[in-house]
């Protein structure tokens, strides 16, 4: 099952991409990615779920306790007020034509986005939580790299470890 991993900005820029594959079918031949005409497709399609992720990013979560706020409207889903990581991962938020779209907000507003394929034209499972590990470990590699100086939030970024960290972690976590 191809996969198509993008880390974007906060003017929805691309900062990381990359494409997974699987490297052995079920029959032991090896497997492509996605099809030519999907792989053109593929930066659109991600751009096209943008608008229902900041939704999201907004909404009101009234599954969310504060002990502080008692007015009974709920808060925010990206509160900073709760000390918990659950919900920057919000699974599965789009599909196109049998391609599974998930996403991963940072408190900073970065936007992890994966297309998950399937090229057997049905539609596609996503194991929730192998994608939600891969996306908090990637998290924890873009922390590690904004720590360098050298680097500017927003810019591409062009290191080789990074992706061949990233593509390690794809291949613990979505390669199963």
């Amino acid at each position: 099952m191809p996969q198509y991993f993008a880390i974007l900005g906060k003017s929805d820029n691309p900062v990381y991409e990359a494409e997974f594959t699987t490297q052995q079918g079920q029959q032991g031949q090896l497997q492509k990615g996605f099809p030519q005409h999907l792989k053109e497709l593929n930066p659109f399609i991600m751009h096209a779920s943008l608008d229902i992720i900041e939704d999201l990013q907004w909404k009101l979560n009234s599954n969310v306790q504060h002990g502080t706020n008692n007015s009974g409207f709920g808060s925010f889903l990206r509160s900073k007020n709760v000390n918990v990581t659950d919900n920057c991962y919000l699974g599965k938020v789009d599909h196109f034509y049998g391609l599974a779209i998930t996403a991963y907000l940072t408190f900073s507003g970065m936007k992890f986005v994966m297309i998950h394929g399937n090229l057997d034209k049905n539609s596609t499972q996503v194991d929730d939580n192998a994608v939600k590990s891969f996306y908090q470990e990637v998290h924890e590699l873009y922390i590690k790299t904004l720590m360098n100086p050298f680097y500017k939030i927003n810019d591409p970024i062009t290191s080789a470890a990074f992706d061949t960290r990233v593509r390690s972690l794809a291949r613990k976590y979505l390669n199963k």
